[in-house]
């Protein structure tokens, strides 16, 4: 289960001791008494907001699940919300923005290949191959809303195809995340995505969307 949201810290240290809460992102601590429930307390997340998750037996689930509920502060929610957070934070996941066909330097994450390494499995792939096309951000500007694997063309000729696309609530505003040709990665270049066979303007904006 996770906790999410800007009151997560908040929230936990009513139902934990302070000592017990992770304070580095993508760290974690073993056996915390969360609501008198054992778990393992780890800060991560895929929405873009403080938060963390927690681990414990099946058979403690329901008890954890009811103590989070008592918090008056929390809404429950699935993983469609969690989707829609993640898209605004611009965070890639694995089968849209990332999958075997999609290099690491094609979906932003450069940052974590090391190529001053000596050698690396799949170092001389990349290297070969190079990097034609990129992940981008778009705002829809036309009437529609771009969910994944909608073409985008630029003066009639395809460049890409959207991974990721929805109406975002808190930004008020219809984005997608997309893979278009490097030549049209620039901010501000204006393209067009085909959505339910109609194209629809948009353009490429800055990533993420929305940053805490």
């Amino acid at each position: 289960m996770a906790l999410q949201g800007p009151k997560s810290r908040t929230i936990l240290e009513r139902l934990t001791d302070e000592k017990n809460i992770p304070r580095k992102y993508y760290s974690f601590q073993e056996n915390v008494m969360v609501a008198g429930i054992n778990c393992l307390v780890s800060k991560t997340g895929y929405t873009g907001e403080e938060g963390y998750e927690f681990y414990c037996g099946p058979e403690d689930a329901p008890k954890l699940w009811d103590a989070l509920m008592k918090e008056e502060e929390l809404i429950p929610c699935g993983l469609g919300a969690r989707d829609t957070l993640r898209l605004e934070a611009a965070m890639p996941l694995y089968g849209h923005e990332m999958d075997d066909t999609i290099t690491p330097l094609e979906a932003g994450l450069g940052f974590a290949v090391k190529f001053d390494k000596e050698e690396f499995i799949g170092k001389k792939a990349l290297l070969s191959k190079g990097v034609t096309r990129g992940r981008v951000g778009l705002t829809i500007t036309g009437r529609g809303i771009a969910r994944e694997n909608c073409p985008i063309y630029r003066n009639g000729e395809q460049i890409g195809i959207t991974t990721s696309g929805t109406h975002c609530p808190y930004l008020g505003k219809p984005v997608a995340m997309a893979l278009v040709n490097i030549e049209f990665i620039q901010i501000g270049t204006q393209v067009e995505v085909e959505i339910r066979g109609k194209k629809v303007a948009a353009e490429v904006v800055s990533l993420p969307f929305y940053k805490r």
